[in-house]
């Protein structure tokens, strides 16, 4: 099962990041592409008001070999990057751990990145490559991807979906509540610290794939912090 996270990165420390520095107004969009391992990042969408500032910005860009329009429309322009073997840093890592651009957009101050990974291990290990390398990195959002084979409905495992529901039919969310975490345990048979993990965990999933989402698709981007940390709490409840 993949993970997809979305981080975001303070717009210097990405090679396209002194782009948006042509103007403050500037916001870049990457264009999502099937993935190869020699290309990270290809392609990317900008104003067409400033396209032959951001192409003669990027002749100057050491990492970049080469740089030219492809595309245009009547307000934005696709740009063509290809990257030298100097590339380091973000892209470097993300091509390390076969990482999947799924989408990023660039502003004068920051990136955001959705990123697809083929495990925990692999965002792990991309999270700590950035991290030796200096790169301030904030993790925004963090969710197993739902194959065709489980059971999970809104982003919730079987384990979290019934435990929510008996949490609800308990009056657990009344006002006042009419029973306790306690209670939920020993109806469960878990324990209480158990019960109240999960049922963070999954409202946190519930509101990520309803309210969250839809604000996405909106055009703004959830920024719901998940409690897993790197190092100690990668593992998904059951």
């Amino acid at each position: 099962m993949s993970i997809i996270a979305t981080v975001v990165v303070p717009a210097a420390e990405f090679p396209l990041g002194s782009l948006s520095e042509l103007d403050e107004d500037v916001t870049l969009t990457v264009e999502p592409t099937v993935p190869t391992s020699e290309s990270v990042v290809p392609y990317f969408w900008a104003p067409a008001s400033v396209a032959d500032a951001v192409v003669d910005a990027l002749e100057y860009e050491p990492v970049v070999a080469t740089a030219s329009i492809v595309d245009e429309t009547d307000e934005h322009v696709l740009v063509k990057v290809t990257w030298n073997d100097r590339v380091n840093g973000i892209l470097e890592s993300i091509r390390e751990r076969d990482a999947i651009v799924t989408s990023a957009v660039g502003t004068d101050t920051e990136w955001t990145f959705r990123l697809r990974f083929p495990s925990y291990e692999d965002l792990s290990g991309f999270y700590t490559n950035c991290v030796d390398q200096g790169i301030s990195m904030e993790l925004v959002q963090l969710h197993e991807t739902v194959s065709s084979g489980t059971s999970r409905e809104f982003g919730l495992t079987t384990a979290q979906r019934e435990l929510i529901t008996a949490a609800y039919r308990a009056g657990y969310f009344d006002v006042p509540r009419r029973t306790t975490l306690v209670e939920l345990g020993q109806q469960l048979g878990v324990s209480d610290s158990a019960v109240s993990q999960r049922l963070r965990r999954g409202l946190a999933a519930l509101i990520g794939s309803t309210i969250a989402a839809d604000q996405s698709s909106e055009g703004n981007e959830a920024s719901t912090t998940l409690e897993y940390g790197f190092d100690t709490e990668l593992e998904t409840d059951q």
